[in-house]
C-alpha cells in the first residue's frame, strides 16, 4: 500500500483574525508579536520536517521522534519550546480502540502538530475559531485546546466499552460460551491500551501545570487543571472497568466449573446405576455349573429384571437423599 501523501496547513491566529494558508513564507510569519502560527503537518516526511525545523530551530532528536511515531506520551522541555507526545482515541468496531499519536512543538509564536489523519484536529480548528479573540494569540491556550480535545476523545470510547461490558455481564448469567471468554479478554486488552496512554498523560499534565513551566503561565493553569481532572476521571473509570472485567472473568470460570461439576455428577450417577446392573448380569453370566436355584428357575429371568429395577430404584433414592437430583 503506498504511503499517504504529506500535507502542511498553516493557520495564523491574530486575535479576532484567523488567516488560513497565508502566502507569506514561514520565516516571515514565525516570531511576529501578537500572533501565533499553527503549522499542522499530516503524515510528516523528513523533507517537510527539515524545512520547519530550520525555521523554528527544532532539535534533531525531537524531530526524529515526531517522524518515527509510536512514542510514549511525554512532555520534554527544550531551551525555547516544549515537545509533547499525546494520543487521541477513537472506537474501532464494537469494543476496540484505535490510538492516534499527535506530536506537538510549542514555542514562542508557533505551535506545530504532526500526525496521521485524525478527526481530532478538525475539532481543534472548530473550537479555536469559537474561542475568545484575546486567547487565540496565546500559544499555551492553543496547546490547551489540542490536549483538551484529545482527552475528550476518550469518553465516547469508554462509554462504548461500558455498554459492552454490561452486555457481557448479562450474557454471563444467561448462556456463557467460550466466545464470551474471548470477548472478555478483548475488552480487557482495549482497556489496557487506554490505560497505557492515559496514565502518562496524567503525569504529563503535572509538568505543564507547574508555575515555572515554559509557555504555560498562571492564567492558563486553571485550563490545564481541568484537563488533569478529566484524566483522573478517565483513569479511575478505566480501573473500575478492569475490576468489573476481572470479576466477570471470575464469574465465567465459576459458572463453567459449576456446569462441569453438574455434568460429572450426572455421569457419576449413570455410572453407579450401570455398575449395579453389571454386577447382577455378571453373576448370572458366570459360565460354570452351580446348584443355585435362580439359574434353573423358570422365572429367573423375570426375577433378574426385577432385581435390576429394584437396584435402580434404590440408587435413585440414595441420590435423591444426597440432594444430587
Amino acid at each position: 500500500m503506498p504511503a499517504a501523501p504529506s500535507t502542511t496547513r498553516v493557520l495564523v491566529l491574530r486575535g479576532s483574525e484567523i488567516v488560513a494558508d497565508p502566502p507569506e513564507p514561514l520565516e516571515s510569519l514565525v516570531g511576529r508579536d501578537g500572533q501565533v502560527v499553527w503549522i499542522d503537518v499530516v503524515n510528516p516526511t523528513p523533507s517537510a520536517m527539515a524545512e520547519i525545523a530550520k525555521v523554528c530551530n527544532l532539535h534533531p532528536l525531537a524531530v526524529e521522534d515526531a517522524l518515527k511515531r509510536r512514542q510514549r506520551p511525554k512532555a520534554e522541555a527544550f531551551d525555547r519550546y516544549l515537545f509533547i507526545t499525546t494520543h487521541a482515541a477513537r472506537p474501532r468496531g464494537t469494543h476496540g480502540v484505535a490510538l492516534d499519536e499527535i506530536d506537538i512543538f510549542v514555542g514562542r509564536g508557533f505551535v506545530i502538530t504532526t500526525h496521521a489523519a485524525t478527526p481530532v484536529i478538525d475539532e481543534v480548528r472548530r473550537r479555536i475559531q469559537h474561542a475568545a479573540p484575546e486567547l487565540r494569540s496565546v500559544e499555551g491556550y492553543l496547546l490547551y485546546v489540542i490536549l483538551d480535545v484529545v482527552v475528550d476523545s476518550y469518553f465516547p470510547v469508554l462509554d462504548a466499552l461500558d455498554q459492552y461490558v454490561e452486555r457481557l455481564e448479562d450474557t454471563l448469567f444467561k448462556q456463557p460460551t467460550p466466545r464470551t471468554m474471548e470477548q472478555l479478554f478483548e475488552a480487557k486488552r482495549a482497556l489496557l491500551q487506554l490505560r497505557r496512554v492515559a496514565t502518562p498523560q496524567r503525569d504529563m499534565m503535572n509538568l505543564l501545570m507547574r508555575r515555572d513551566s515554559l509557555l504555560v503561565g498562571a492564567p492558563l493553569n486553571v485550563y490545564f487543571r481541568d484537563i488533569y481532572d478529566h484524566l483522573l476521571r478517565i483513569t479511575e473509570q478505566i480501573d473500575t472497568h478492569r475490576d468489573l472485567l476481572a470479576g466477570a472473568l471470575d464469574i465465567y470460570l465459576t459458572l463453567t466449573s459449576n456446569r462441569l461439576n453438574e455434568v460429572v455428577k450426572v455421569l457419576t450417577m449413570i455410572t453407579a446405576i450401570f455398575a449395579s446392573l453389571a454386577v447382577i448380569t455378571g453373576i448370572y453370566g458366570m459360565n460354570f455349573e452351580r446348584p443355585f436355584p435362580p439359574f434353573e428357575w423358570r422365572y429367573g429371568f423375570v426375577a433378574a429384571l426385577g432385581l435390576m429395577a429394584m437396584s435402580i430404584f434404590i440408587m435413585l433414592a440414595i441420590f435423591r437423599r444426597l440432594g444430587w437430583i
